[in-house]
C-alpha cells in the first residue's frame, strides 16, 4: 500500500510539474494582462466618458498595454519649453472627478484589463491635492534649522530664540577648540538662554524643528509622522475606498506612490527624533546634534549615524508602511519609490534605500531623464526586494525624456532594468490630451506618437513574456556586495550634498566605491551580485554555512560564495566580528580601496581597528598600506585590492575558482559604444532561466558556458513568443570536476533572449 501510494504521488508529483511547465510555456507565448506594462495616464484634460473609452480602449488594442496607472496632474508648464499645459477635469477628488473614475474602472473591467491606483495629483505623493497643508498644518512635513551664536568664554549669552513657534530639539554649546559639547537646556528660561561661557570660544545653538511655509515641499505631509500620515490616507485612498472598494484585486490590483523622501532638503527632520534617540542609546542628543552641522571629536560619525539611522527606520516606517498596510488588507499590492533610489548617497535624499521598501510588495525604481542614468545603482532596488523576499520589482521608465525618444531606446531602458531584477514596468507615459504642446513631460508613449506607434504592440508582448519569466523564483547571485550605509552616514552632514557642487545624492566620502564596483561587476565582468545590509550579517538574515553566506528567504535564497566590502572609514562593529568569524571558518571576502578604521557604534572604534588587524595583518589607520592576500587553516581566503579594477577581480575570481554560473566568450565580443551585454540567473519550477540581454548597437555571435550539466535546454525568445530546442550545446567536464555546458548564441541588437533548461547538477 505504501509503495502503491508513492508510486500515485510521484505520478501526481510529475504531472502538476508538468502542467505547471505547460501553463508557463502558454503564459510567455501570449502573456497575460497582468505582466504587461501599465503606463503613467496623465489626465491632462477634461475627462468624458467617450474619452476614457476611446484611450483606455487603445491603450490594450493599439498599444497592448495590459491596464493603465491613472495619474491626475495640475496645470503646469512644459519640460524644457516653458509652454502652458492643462491639469485634470474634472477637479481631483470632487464628485465629478470620482464619476470619471468610475467610467475607467468600468471600462477597464469590461476589456479585461487592470488600473493602478496613483495616490495623489502631481508628485510627490503626500498632499492630497495641496488639502493636507490647508486644513491640517500641524501636519505638514518639518525642517531641523540651527539659528546659531558665536560666544567668547567669560561672557553672558542673553538670547531670545527667534523661531518662536516650533519644537524645541535642542540648545547647545560647541567648544571650537576642544570639541566638547554642552547642553544649554537647563539654561533656558522660556525662550530665552541665560548662559555664562566658559573659557574658550563657543558656537551656541538653537536647533529647531520647523514646519517652513516657504519651502518647496510645505505642502507635504510629514512622512514620518504616523497620525499626519494617517489623516492623508482618510483624505485620499479613503475617498477610493468607499467609492471602489468593489473593484479592489480585481481591476484595481496596485497602488502607486512617488518620490515619497526629501531629496534637495537634507534637513528634514520630525520631533519624534530626539526622544528615540535618547531611549535608544541612553544619551542626551543635546549633546551630540552639534554633529549633525559640525565636527565634534571622536564621537562625531557614531552620532550621525545614529541620526540618520532613526530618520531611515522613520521613513521605513510612516508614509511607506501605512500605504503598504493598508493595500495589504484590501488585496492590493503596494508600489512605489523615493527620489534618487538609483543614486549612490540614499541618506540625503529618503535614508537608507536597503530599509526604504522593507514593508513596500512591489518596490519600484525610476529611470528618469535620459538613457543611462543611475544605471549603476538598479540593483539597490532589486537588492532591496531580495532582502524582503519579494516576487516583484517595479520599474517607471523613461519620464522626462526626449520627446523624439525612438523605440530603440523604448527597449534598451527596459531591458536594462528587466536584466537588473525588474519584472513590472510602468512607462512614462500616456497622456489623455495627446497634442505635442499640452505632453507636459514628454515623451508620449501611446498610438498618437508616430515615433512609437509600430513599436508598442510587440514592445508590450515582449516585455509582457519577460516579465512573466522573471516574477517569483529564486535568484542566483554567488556575490555579497556590502552596502557601506554607515560609511556614508558618518561622513554626511546637512548640506554636505548640496554644497558639494556634485549632481544630487552624488557626494560620497573617499573611497566609498560600490557603484564602482556595480558597474565592475555587472558591465565589465559580466557577474551578477546582491547589495547585502551590514545588519543582516548580525540579525540572522543572512548566515555563514562554512564558505558560503546564505540569505534565508523562504523562496528567494542566495547563497554566495564571496562577500566584497566596498572602501570606507566607518563600519559596524558588530558587521566587522561578523565578516571576520565568516572568514575564520572559510569564508571568502574581498575588501576595496581602504580599510574601515572607525566604529558605527558609540565607543568601539578600537575594535573595530583590532578586528580589521587580526583579520587583514593590516593597521588600517597606517597613512598607506599594500594590497593583500591570505588564506587561513579553515580554507579561508581574503584580498585586499587598492584598485579593484575589473582585470584584479577576474584574476582573483579565477584563482580562488569562483567560476560564474553563467560566462561569455570575451574574445568574441565587439566593443560596445552603447549599451551593455548582461544575464540574470533565476530558478523556479523545478527550472533554470538565464535571461541575457544585449542593449548594445551590435549583434553578437559568442559562447556561452553555463555552470553545471542540463536536460532539454531550449531558447525562450520573448519577442516573437517562440520557444525552439538548442541543437549546439556541449557539456565540458573541467579540472575540478564540474561541469559547464556550452551553447552558440547569437543575439542581434538590443534584444533579449531566455535560455531554459533543467539542471543535472548544480556545481
Amino acid at each position: 500500500m505504501n509503495k502503491l501510494w508513492m508510486a500515485v504521488t510521484l505520478v501526481l508529483g510529475l504531472s502538476s510539474c508538468s502542467s505547471r511547465q505547460d501553463e508557463l510555456k502558454a503564459g510567455f507565448e501570449n502573456p497575460s494582462e497582468a505582466y504587461r506594462p501599465m503606463p503613467f495616464w496623465h489626465i491632462n484634460g477634461h475627462m468624458t466618458r467617450a474619452g476614457i473609452e476611446k484611450e483606455v480602449g487603445e491603450a490594450k488594442s493599439l498599444s497592448g498595454f495590459g491596464g493603465v496607472t491613472v495619474l491626475p496632474v495640475s496645470p503646469g508648464t512644459q519640460w524644457r519649453t516653458g509652454s502652458f499645459c492643462p491639469g485634470t477635469g474634472p477637479d481631483y477628488l470632487s464628485d465629478e472627478y470620482f464619476d470619471r473614475y468610475a467610467d475607467i474602472l468600468d471600462v477597464s473591467e469590461k476589456q479585461g484589463t487592470e488600473v493602478i491606483l496613483y495616490d495623489d495629483i502631481d508628485f510627490p505623493s503626500g498632499s492630497a491635492g495641496g488639502r493636507l497643508c490647508k486644513e491640517y498644518p500641524q501636519y505638514a512635513s518639518k525642517y531641523l534649522s540651527k539659528e546659531e551664536l558665536r560666544v567668547k568664554g567669560g561672557r553672558t549669552v542673553n538670547w531670545r530664540r527667534g523661531d518662536t513657534v516650533s519644537v524645541l530639539a535642542a540648545v547647545s554649546a560647541l567648544n571650537e577648540q576642544t570639541r566638547e559639547v554642552l547642553d544649554l537646556g537647563p539654561y533656558m528660561e522660556g525662550n530665552t538662554l541665560n548662559w555664562k561661557a566658559p573659557d574658550g570660544e563657543w558656537r551656541v545653538m538653537f536647533f529647531n524643528c520647523v514646519v517652513d511655509k516657504n519651502s518647496p515641499h510645505a505642502h507635504l505631509v510629514d512622512y514620518m509622522q504616523p497620525e499626519a500620515v494617517a489623516r492623508l490616507l482618510e483624505m485620499t485612498y479613503g475617498e477610493y475606498d468607499k467609492r471602489f472598494n468593489r473593484y479592489f484585486g480585481n481591476v484595481i490590483t496596485k497602488t502607486f506612490f512617488d518620490d515619497v523622501g526629501f531629496v534637495h532638503l537634507e534637513n528634514t527632520w520630525t520631533t519624534a527624533i530626539s526622544d528615540i534617540f535618547r531611549e535608544k542609546y541612553g544619551k542626551n542628543p543635546a549633546l551630540y546634534y552639534p554633529a549633525l552641522f559640525y565636527d565634534i571629536g571622536p564621537e562625531t560619525g557614531a552620532a550621525r549615524v545614529a541620526f540618520f539611522d532613526i530618520r531611515s527606520e522613520l521613513m521605513a516606517e510612516g508614509y511607506v508602511k501605512q500605504v503598504s498596510e493598508w493595500a495589504g488588507k484590501r488585496h492590493l499590492s503596494s508600489m512605489g519609490h523615493p527620489p534618487e533610489n538609483y543614486s549612490p548617497n540614499s541618506v540625503v535624499a529618503h535614508g537608507d534605500i536597503l530599509k526604504y521598501y522593507r514593508h513596500v510588495q512591489i518596490p519600484l525604481l525610476d529611470a528618469i531623464f535620459f538613457y543611462g542614468r543611475g544605471v549603476h545603482g538598479f540593483k539597490q532596488i532589486s537588492s532591496a526586494a531580495d532582502r524582503g523576499d519579494r516576487p516583484v520589482v517595479g520599474a517607471e521608465l523613461c519620464g522626462a525624456f526626449p520627446a523624439d525618444m525612438d523605440s530603440l531606446t523604448l527597449y534598451r531602458v527596459a531591458l536594462e532594468a528587466m536584466v537588473r531584477g525588474v519584472s513590472f514596468v510602468v512607462p512614462h507615459g500616456m497622456w489623455y490630451t495627446t497634442d505635442a504642446d499640452k505632453v507636459r513631460i514628454p515623451p508620449l508613449i501611446a498610438p498618437e506618437n508616430p515615433l512609437l506607434r509600430d513599436a508598442l504592440p510587440n514592445y508590450s508582448a515582449c516585455v509582457g513574456r519577460s516579465c512573466s519569466l522573471l516574477q517569483g523564483g529564486r535568484r542566483v547571485s554567488d556575490i555579497a556586495l556590502l552596502w557601506p550605509i554607515t560609511a556614508i552616514q558618518a561622513e554626511s552632514y546637512i548640506f554636505r550634498d548640496a554644497n558639494s557642487g556634485l549632481p544630487v545624492a552624488n557626494w560620497l566620502p573617499e573611497h566609498v566605491n560600490h557603484h564602482v564596483l556595480s558597474d565592475v561587476l555587472t558591465n565589465k565582468l559580466r557577474r551578477d551580485f546582491t547589495f547585502v545590509h551590514p545588519e543582516d550579517l548580525c540579525n540572522g538574515k543572512i548566515t555563514a554555512a562554512g564558505s558560503e553566506l546564505v540569505l534565508n528567504n523562504e523562496t528567494n535564497i542566495q547563497h554566495y560564495k564571496v562577500l566584497l566590502m566596498p572602501g570606507g572609514d566607518v563600519i559596524s562593529a558588530e558587521t566587522m566580528k561578523a565578516i571576520k568569524q565568516y572568514y575564520d571558518h572559510g569564508g571568502k571576502v574581498v575588501a576595496t580601496s581602504s580599510l574601515p578604521r572607525r566604529s558605527a557604534e558609540f565607543g568601539r572604534d578600537e575594535e573595530v581597528v583590532r578586528l580589521v588587524t587580526e583579520m587583514f595583518g593590516i593597521d588600517p589607520c597606517g597613512e598607506s598600506y599594500p594590497d593583500k592576500f591570505e588564506s587561513n587553516a579553515n580554507k579561508g581566503r581574503l584580498a585586499f585590492l587598492h584598485d579593484p579594477t575589473p582585470e584584479a577581480l577576474a584574476d582573483l575570481f579565477a584563482r580562488w575558482e569562483l567560476r560564474a554560473d553563467l560566462a561569455f566568450d570575451e574574445s568574441t565580443l565587439p566593443p560596445a559604444q552603447i549599451g551593455f551585454l548582461n544575464y540574470i540567473h533565476k530558478q523556479k519550477e523545478g527550472r533554470d532561466f538565464y535571461y541575457i540581454t544585449n542593449t548594445t548597437g551590435d549583434a553578437v555571435h559568442t559562447t556561452v558556458s553555463l555552470r553545471g550539466r542540463f536536460d532539454k535546454l531550449e531558447f525562450w525568445n520573448p519577442h516573437t513568443g517562440k520557444i525552439e530546442p538548442i541543437q549546439d550545446s556541449e557539456c565540458v567536464k573541467q579540472p575540478d570536476g564540474g561541469y559547464v555546458t556550452n551553447i552558440k548564441l547569437s543575439m542581434p541588437q538590443v534584444s533579449g533572449l531566455f535560455i531554459v533548461g533543467k539542471s543535472l547538477s548544480g556545481k
